[in-house]
């Protein structure tokens, strides 16, 4: 059985995509910008955990945009914009799980309130997603479960192993 269109949890959308690019294309900027800060005022100061995921964020917001790009002149884009928007919330996601864990190294208490209230607006956020548009319940709460699993294994878990 086919689903319609706008019940697609990846249906293309060109504008969306423009803004994605845009969006991925200030994350790395800002990354590039801190991984400068860091590797010039002393690397050793900040966990490895931390320093790889910055870095591991930048091919993947870089690959997100060059797949959201390909929408404005691909006909068959699903794949891309699928590709996209996998690369494009992994880099954004570990992102927000450095600056957790670079929070961490100064209290950990603020970073379990910080991942706390990450985790908790994104389901804010979801369920007014879900509140608007029913239709569109499954396919949003598997992208907030795959945003919990991200943050879980990348960000919260290593809290348990901070000295």
């Amino acid at each position: 059985m086919m689903r319609k269109k706008q019940e697609d949890a990846f249906q293309v959308n060109a504008k969306k995509a423009a803004m994605r690019i845009t969006i991925n294309s200030t994350m790395i900027g800002a990354l590039f910008f801190v991984l400068t800060f860091i590797l010039a005022s002393g690397y050793e100061r900040f966990s490895f955990l931390v320093i790889s995921q910055l870095v591991l964020a930048i091919p993947l917001l870089f690959v997100s945009i060059l797949a959201y790009s390909k929408i404005a002149y691909w006909e068959e884009a699903q794949t891309w914009d699928l590709y996209g928007w996998v690369t494009s919330n992994l880099g954004n996601d570990i992102l927000l799980n450095a600056i957790g864990l670079m929070i961490a190294g100064v209290s950990v208490p603020l970073a379990v309130v910080y991942f706390s209230l990450t985790l908790l607006l994104m389901v804010i956020y979801s369920a007014i997603n879900i509140k608007y548009t029913p239709s569109i319940a499954r396919q949003k709460l598997f992208k907030l479960l795959f945003f919990f699993s991200v943050m879980f294994v990348g960000g919260i878990l290593p809290l348990f192993f901070i000295k």
